[in-house]
């Protein structure tokens, strides 16, 4: 079973990132909810000396400290409900932009994510004998980083829906076009 799931790694991650790649240039869903930021030269100037440290920020802000301050809570949620809303994930310094490297850390992480998915099937092997079976199992697991990422995210931080239904969507149909490659090699033994 150990070539199985190296070959389903591999071949895994080869298909991931095929279809992630097709899904990217040649349909319009990938940048659903993306915007520009409109007057970025004076918002990051503000930013610049606003903010000294990389991080993920949200706003409107509180002091931690009084979050059980039911005067405090009650000045947040007016903040909130007076907008604007929103998180920024900030670098001060900037960072190169080399989208070589970039697509190879996108690779390794298909990868990984491949071979995750290969242990489970393999795992699971007695269980699934059927083809369909494989192939319902990997789409099934494809649905969790949504349920447990894409949903919150859109719920608590207020990402766009269309962004949050996009991605969901984009993980859905890579993983269950990758599962049609997972359930072919990752199989049980014949006995």
């Amino acid at each position: 079973m150990g070539k199985k799931i190296l070959l389903g790694t591999v071949v895994g991650a080869v298909v991931i990132f095929l279809v992630s790649f097709v899904w990217h240039e040649f349909t319009p869903f990938a940048e659903a909810g993306v915007k520009n930021l409109p007057h970025d030269d004076v918002l990051t100037a503000a930013m610049r000396l606003a903010i000294s440290e990389p991080g993920w920020y949200m706003f409107p802000t509180m002091d931690l400290a009084k979050q059980n301050d039911s005067a405090e809570m009650k000045k947040y949620a007016e903040k909130f409900r007076r907008g604007p809303t929103g998180v920024l994930i900030y670098k001060p310094g900037g960072t190169d932009f080399n989208f070589p490297v970039l697509l190879a850390k996108q690779f390794v992480y298909g990868l990984l994510a491949a071979l995750v998915v290969c242990v489970l099937l393999a795992m699971c092997s007695g269980s699934l004998a059927g083809y369909g079976q494989r192939v319902l199992f990997v789409a099934l697991v494809a649905t969790f980083p949504g349920l447990v990422t894409d949903l919150p995210y859109w719920s608590w931080y207020g990402f766009p829906g269309n962004f949050s239904a996009s991605h969901f969507f984009e993980v859905l149909v890579t993983w269950t076009v990758t599962a049609l490659v997972l359930a072919a090699v990752v199989k049980p033994s014949r006995a």
